[in-house]
């Protein structure tokens, strides 16, 4: 049997496919999204060679074209092909209504039937009763006729999450609800799968954008079932790395802790040689600093600590370490755990590593972080990443939460000595007995002589 396709691989994937004589309504408030779904929908279908019919009671042709072709979806292109059929009926009444559409449907040949919007059918009913008897024999035995799919587009008033038309939930074979909702000023998309006849559906509500270019796009959160871990050891070349690390294997995760008015780099320097030793791909995500910032920081960790030319250091740097900052006030916390997944399946690092954590104790829902931080490592975890994540210790429940969930913890504080403050790591974890090391002088200089013979190693 011939499935026909959403669009969009996520969605296609969750309802394990359209099939030729289903329904799929899309509902939602106004400005939710829904046209552009359901068009979406339908020029996906028209670039496999299926014909499209669009019915619409409101849509203007020229401006619904000009809009869509701004998102990537080119219906004036189908409509030169042949393959799409646009077809604006006045609302006369109820019967001419139901009468046009069956002639125009009757005519065969479209894969894909759009009705935007049904909700100017059900309006030339006055009674409920009415209305629900046009959904229960009209609309199903229409999609009974379509040789595809009948896509219904239906609007719900704002502040209100049902249609309250009951039989329209028993008509459809799929229910896709589009919201919106402002977040911290910002607009956060969700789409809900109400109903998927016939096929399991284990996530139920999803983010989406609208994106120029690309039209509507659905993320799907990854959300494994259990956690593995227990990857390869990882090799280490500076003492250091060794004191404050190992044993380090893929799959673990590392969280490092500072003082919120001190952040110095030195916490980096074992993470560097983790990934010039082992010869892996870092990416370094940072919540508080932009690309540049982050770049120098790192150099500026290898040239004051490990005593390396700033230009070696930038070597290293720019070899081993792909950096990228990301705004979290921009985008709600599972849209910025989307991002940061399509991110890491693009570049396949070993290494992944979060910098600025702590920005989201003040900006993000507690329930919605911690589910979706979880579900983020348990999917690093399961792919063999070694996760670090950096933040300052803004709140000790936040603290200990982030403590909790890693494997391996370094603190690193400071202690005042002849008025010089002297940078202090505490470093523990599984498999290994609680470790304090003194950033003192004396081992300064053993990490610029191990630093060294990893320079000459990667040189040669």
């Amino acid at each position: 049997m011939d499935v026909l396709t959403t669009g969009s691989r996520e969605l296609d994937a969750l309802l394990g496919g359209l099939k030729p004589g289903s329904m799929l309504l899309i509902v939602g408030h106004p400005g939710a999204g829904k046209t552009i779904l359901a068009s979406k929908i339908c020029y996906a279908n028209t670039l496999l060679g299926r014909k499209c019919l669009y019915i619409t009671f409101y849509e203007d042709r020229d401006k619904l074209f000009s809009n869509m072709d701004k998102l990537g979806i080119r219906l004036g292109e189908a409509e030169s092909k042949g393959l799409l059929e646009f077809v604006r009926l006045p609302t006369t009444s109820a019967e001419d209504v139901m009468n046009a559409i069956t002639k125009i449907v009757a005519k065969g040949g479209h894969r894909i039937v759009v009705i935007d919007s049904v909700n100017a059918a059900l309006e030339l009913y006055e009674r409920k009763e009415a209305q629900r008897a046009l959904l229960l024999n009209f609309f199903y035995q229409l999609a009974q006729v379509v040789s595809g799919l009948l896509i219904a587009v239906a609007e719900i008033p704002l502040g209100k999450e049902v249609l309250e038309l009951g039989a329209i939930e028993f008509v459809a074979d799929a229910i896709i609800y589009l919201k919106h909702r402002s977040l911290r000023g910002l607009l956060s998309r969700s789409l809900e799968l109400r109903k998927v006849r016939g096929a399991p559906v284990s996530v139920t509500e999803l983010p989406f954008s609208i994106i120029e270019g690309e039209g509507l796009k659905v993320y799907v959160p990854p959300r494994p079932e259990r956690g593995l871990g227990g990857g390869d050891l990882l090799n280490s070349t500076l003492e250091i790395t060794r004191l404050v690390l190992e044993p380090v294997r893929r799959g673990d995760i590392v969280y490092v802790s500072y003082p919120s008015i001190a952040r110095p780099p030195v916490v980096a320097i074992p993470f560097i040689d983790i990934l010039a030793t082992n010869n892996l791909k870092g990416l370094f995500i940072s919540y508080r600093h932009s690309r540049d910032e982050n770049l120098e920081a790192h150099i500026a960790a290898l040239t004051r600590y490990a005593g390396l030319s700033r230009e070696s250091a930038g070597r290293i740097v720019k070899r081993y370490l792909y950096i990228e900052s990301l705004n979290p006030a921009s985008l709600s916390v599972t849209h910025l755990h989307v991002v940061a997944v399509e991110l890491i399946e693009k570049l396949n690092p070993d290494v992944v590593m979060f910098h600025g954590i702590e920005l989201f104790n003040a900006i993000a829902d507690p329930q919605e972080y911690w589910s979706t931080l979880i579900n983020e490592l348990f999917w690093l975890k399961n792919r063999g990443k070694l996760v670090v994540r950096f933040g300052s210790r803004v709140d000790p429940h936040w603290h200990r939460m982030n403590a909790t969930l890693s494997e391996k913890i370094i603190n690193l504080h400071y202690r005042h000595r002849d008025g010089v403050l002297t940078p202090i790591l505490y470093s523990w974890g599984r498999g290994r007995e609680p470790t304090v090391i003194e950033i003192s002088e004396e081992v300064l200089a053993r990490v610029r002589e191990d630093a060294n013979k990893l320079l000459s190693r990667l040189i040669s």
